[in-house]
């Protein structure tokens, strides 16, 4: 390997030195160990004592997917009853900041909660508004996620990111004959940007809402497209986040960070299975750009005239300079980047990147850097042409490379890819959700520590945020997981006294059925998953039982992390449509 460097892959290096040490950087400049990993033949997650107590906290309406402006108050209890995917507290400027949160129903509806009567009142319901919205077609579909903007507590302004089916009949041009406080003179949609390569059946947009008013609980005000990316049929356009850290007049003031999926093209043998790796196109990576065109006008402006680029100064993103490249891309080589954690304490962005068939990944982001996928999973070589088997799995077994670099378009030189601070099997589950470092008042044992969980199985997890650091993107260096084991009382056990040791999966399907669900025959819960009910056949080494032993039953309990303006941990799950939170650490289980 060549120990020249462009003027791009040097902006690369001093980043990744920047974030993640003089480590990694030794690891970008020297070849890499012909060590192989391999996949594992049992649970590698165990359990150290460490035992949280989860109550429940708030009961969302119920709701099901919709498509094409559709309102039906029909409930289609054989589905998911309220697909709760995200709990975002107010910056702290906010004036009401102490009594409300925003919710996301994925369904359409984004809700405000008073935190003091749990009560839910629609803020808005993305269904009235935009004539091709679809949450039908996939469990990423609906609304996604929601940020504030740092001068929100003054400006009202926030961002959202939904799917849009275009084959849906009408207009893509938003109505508010339903929500007159919403002001859409001026508003215009944008050119799907599509990849190269690939089908595209969906879209997802990214909007900057403008409230006028953030002392009530209904919006009002004007909307902005900002950017529609054009994808196949799953993993979207997915979080978008604001550096914490940064102050007005610092560089990264007001820079949106968005993760975008792949569009599952990376697991799609052909001519677009490389869209990852590729800089030409938005799938599968980390984007930043700023919203606000004014903030720092000498930068560039994006292609469809609504936001810029950063572009000059000492942090600009790094393949500006690189011809052909998008210049919003700010790292590649991902799946789906679906939800990001900034710890402000250790100056750390975590990205959880849901795998394809065998590992799942927590990345700490690093400015340039190159996630490996889809010719990396976990520590393995990926083979997609193959059924999306990794290195150890294939028949025989294929060595890993002894010079580990992957050749990218339009930069001179290869590339290592960084690996991942912390990952799982599939033996643990099949689909990463996400999580908080914790740095809250009740666990004080928990603090400094990353909560996050599987979405599918329902099992909690934690990794020491230190450790993960420390790996500093080196392959075979991964922090150790341990698994949370869950105390909960069940409210419709009147015999129960205390909390008892609960599965999550159980606590939800528990609900479900409470509440009506009624799954298919051979599942407790709604949906497929390999992890739950072996559907998949066993070279995939996907158990239907948790690492004791104990089968699940089938179905998604589908499980998201959040944290509330309190700086304390909550438990989504979309099936039974719940919202509950971990309110201590507690004694763990007596043993049987």
């Amino acid at each position: 390997m060549s120990r020249k460097l462009s003027s791009t892959q040097r902006v690369v290096m001093q980043s990744a030195k920047m974030f993640l040490g003089f480590g990694l950087l030794a690891g970008f400049l020297a070849a890499a160990s012909g060590a192989s990993a391999q996949y594992p033949t049992q649970s590698q997650v165990g359990k150290d004592g460490t035992a949280v107590l989860l109550e429940d906290y708030a009961n969302p309406p119920l709701s099901s997917a919709t498509h094409g402006g559709a309102n039906s108050a029909a409930i289609d209890y054989k589905g998911q009853l309220g697909r709760v995917n995200s709990l975002r507290a107010e910056p702290a400027d906010a004036p009401l900041s102490a009594s409300r949160t925003f919710v996301i129903d994925q369904n359409g509806t984004l809700y405000i909660l008073d935190t003091a009567t749990k009560k839910f009142a629609p803020y808005m319901k993305f269904t009235d508004i935009f004539p091709k919205f679809a949450s039908d077609k996939g469990n990423a579909t609906g609304i996604v996620s929601l940020s504030f903007d740092p001068g929100y507590a003054k400006n009202g302004k926030f961002y959202t990111v939904h799917v849009e089916n275009p084959a849906l009949p009408g207009s893509a041009t938003p109505t508010n004959a339903q929500t007159p406080s919403l002001n859409l003179t001026g508003y215009a949609t944008t050119d799907a940007v599509n990849p190269p390569a690939g089908a595209i059946h969906l879209e997802s947009v990214l909007v900057e809402w403008t409230d006028t008013n953030i002392r009530n609980a209904t919006f009002e005000g004007t909307a902005r497209e900002l950017l529609r990316v054009g994808f196949d049929r799953n993993h979207p356009m997915d979080e978008t986040i604001f550096n914490p850290l940064a102050k007005p007049g610092q560089p990264d003031y007001g820079n949106l960070y968005i993760g975008v999926g792949d569009g599952a093209q990376g697991e799609t043998p052909g001519p677009s299975h490389t869209l990852p790796q590729q800089l030409n196109t938005l799938l599968g990576k980390v984007l930043r750009i700023t919203p606000d065109m004014n903030l720092r006008p000498k930068d560039t402006l994006s292609a469809n005239g609504r936001y810029r680029i950063p572009s000059t100064g000492a942090d600009a993103n790094p393949f500006v300079s690189v011809p052909g490249a998008r210049g919003e891309i700010y790292a590649y080589g991902l799946r789906h980047p679906h939800r990001f954690a900034w710890d402000a304490d250790s100056k750390t962005l975590l990205v959880i990147d849901i795998g394809l068939h065998y590992w799942e990944e927590i990345d700490i982001l690093a400015k340039g850097a190159n996630y490996g996928y889809p010719e990396r999973e976990g520590n393995e070589q990926l083979f997609v042409d193959d059924a999306g088997k990794t290195g150890s799995l294939e028949t025989p077994p294929v060595a890993f490379p002894d010079r580990d670099l992957l050749h990218v378009d339009g930069l001179d030189e290869p590339v290592v890819p960084i690996y991942p601070a912390a990952v799982y099997s599939h033996w643990e589950g099949d689909s990463i959700g996400n999580g908080y470092v914790y740095r809250g008042k009740l666990m004080p044992q928990m603090r400094g520590k990353f909560i996050f969980n599987d979405m599918t199985t329902g099992r909690i997890f934690y990794v020491d945020l230190a450790e993960m650091i420390a790996t500093r993107g080196q392959r075979n260096h991964q922090a150790q997981i341990h698994e949370l084991q869950i105390m909960y009382k069940s409210p419709y056990d009147a015999s129960a006294q205390t909390a008892v040791k609960r599965r999550m999966f159980d606590v939800v399907a528990e609900t479900y059925a409470h509440k009506g669900g009624t799954p298919a025959q051979d599942r407790v819960l709604p949906g497929n998953a390999a992890a739950t009910s072996g559907w998949r056949d066993a070279e995939h080494h996907q158990p239907k039982a948790d690492p004791e032993g104990v089968t699940y039953g089938g179905g998604r309990a589908d499980l998201r992390i959040a944290v509330g303006g309190d700086g304390e941990l909550y438990v989504l799950s979309k099936s039974d449509g719940m919202i509950r939170k971990m309110t201590a650490v507690v004694a763990p289980p007596a043993a049987k």
